[in-house]
């Protein structure tokens, strides 16, 4: 057990410290729209990874929650529309934003800046 945590710990240090393994791979993005059943889209960009297995797990855990929705790869949330967002800046040089889209529960920056989790920053939407 103790070789096995530490071939574990060997290879995610080499995964994180910047040798090259994960700089080889191309940048990508991928969305989760779950409009029209709720005003919200969270896109991730320049995602450096093998992977957006557990974005779309949680994007699929979530559409079939709320009975609407879909998980695009190799695309970007729709600015039209958009209030504002909350975006987070990943170790992996990659950026998650949630962006919340006017409707009836968010009218202004101020409703979607409560919507942001300490550690994110409000995002205006962009072109």
């Amino acid at each position: 057990m103790r070789l096995m945590t530490l071939r574990l710990f060997c290879f995610v240090a080499v995964l994180s410290s910047g040798c090259g393994l994960l700089d080889s791979l191309p940048s990508r993005d991928a969305r989760c729209d779950l409009r029209p059943a709720e005003d919200q889209c969270t896109d991730v960009r320049e995602f450096k990874g093998p992977s957006f297995a557990t974005f779309q797990g949680v994007c699929t855990t979530l559409t079939a929650a709320i009975g609407g929705g879909s998980y695009t790869e190799d695309a970007r949330c729709d600015m039209t529309g958009v209030v504002a967002g909350c975006r987070t800046h990943n170790g992996d040089g990659s950026e998650q934003t949630n962006w919340f889209y006017a409707g009836d529960k968010y009218k202004t920056e101020a409703d979607v800046r409560e919507e942001c989790s300490t550690g994110q920053e409000l995002q205006a939407p962009e072109p």
